[in-house]
């Protein structure tokens, strides 16, 4: 996917781009899905649903009921019927980080995060005829949308609040007005590439769409603040409190530090440890060697 044409030169980190002639198979099937959601191998919040019109949605999790087992484990199980209901109401059912089911998801995050040198992770959507469940909105990352089953509508808009901090909701601020920037209609094997803050509004055109969003985060500027910081408590300046009975002597004295350590800092050094704390995995174990 990633070896598209102009696609890394081009587009990445700049506009939208639209892939086609994907194996959806080769990411997820429905078979792999209904097996997942038979297992009571997930729970909420892990499965979710949501629609932007809706408001029962918000923190529902009435769609599961729970069992103990002989040995009193807890045990959660999905209720179909409750399901289908629940996308009749026009909501759309969420598994967050769902590589962790599928093998062909994790070996195409696998891919991503090696190749852009950043975080992956996936989150599967399964949904009804209809406006998409989130509303007009952007996001705080870079997205790849696959779809994997049916055809969605997306409309995109320009950003109005320029390269989104993690954490930033479009939801405080007014959705764009007038024509969309482009409109793409996304069938099973096409994928959109979207850089954050790129408004988009979504409307599923079948009776019924799979897809697979792939989040992208980057190492932000920002990111440089926390070494930096590492830095600054080896000085027992920046340690001590403030004295607030002299303030502006104090104040002129943090300045001058912070620029003259900030100043000798290798800013390369740095951004390498940066890249590398990004490829860092959790805890490994080495059983049976202990």
């Amino acid at each position: 996917m990633l070896n598209a044409p102009n696609f890394l030169t081009n587009s990445l980190h700049f506009k939208p781009y639209i892939f086609d002639s994907i194996r959806a198979e080769d990411i997820a099937t429905w078979d792999e899905v209904n097996s997942l959601l038979s297992s009571g191998l997930i729970d909420y919040p892990r499965i979710r649903v949501a629609a932007a019109n809706n408001e029962y949605s918000r923190n529902y999790s009435g769609f599961l009921r729970y069992s103990f087992s002989e040995r009193g484990e807890r045990r959660p199980r999905l209720v179909p019927g409750i399901l289908y209901k629940i996308m009749g109401d026009g909501c759309t059912i969420i598994i967050d980080q769902c590589e962790a089911f599928f093998p062909g998801i994790r070996t195409l995050t696998d891919e991503i995060s090696a190749t852009l040198g950043c975080q992956a992770w996936a989150n599967l959507y399964i949904s009804p005829k209809g406006p998409s469940g989130f509303g007009c909105h952007f996001d705080d990352h870079d997205i790849f949308a696959i779809q994997i089953y049916g055809s969605k509508s997306w409309s995109i808009y320009d950003p109005t609040y320029q390269s989104p901090n993690r954490g930033d909701k479009s939801f405080y601020l007014s959705p764009p007005n007038g024509k969309p920037l482009k409109k793409y209609t996304l069938s099973t094997g096409n994928a959109l590439y979207l850089p954050f803050g790129y408004w988009h509004d979504v409307e599923v055109i079948t009776d019924i769409s799979m897809h697979v969003t792939i989040g992208l985060d980057f190492i932000r500027k920002l990111d440089i603040l926390k070494p930096i910081s590492e830095e600054l408590v080896k000085e027992r300046l920046f340690r001590d409190k403030i004295n607030y009975s002299m303030i502006e002597a104090e104040a002129d004295e943090l300045k001058r530090r912070l620029i003259d350590t900030i100043r000798d800092l290798d800013m390369k050094k740095i951004l390498a440890k940066l890249r590398k704390q990004q490829f860092e995995k959790g805890p490994k174990f080495n059983f049976p060697k202990f």
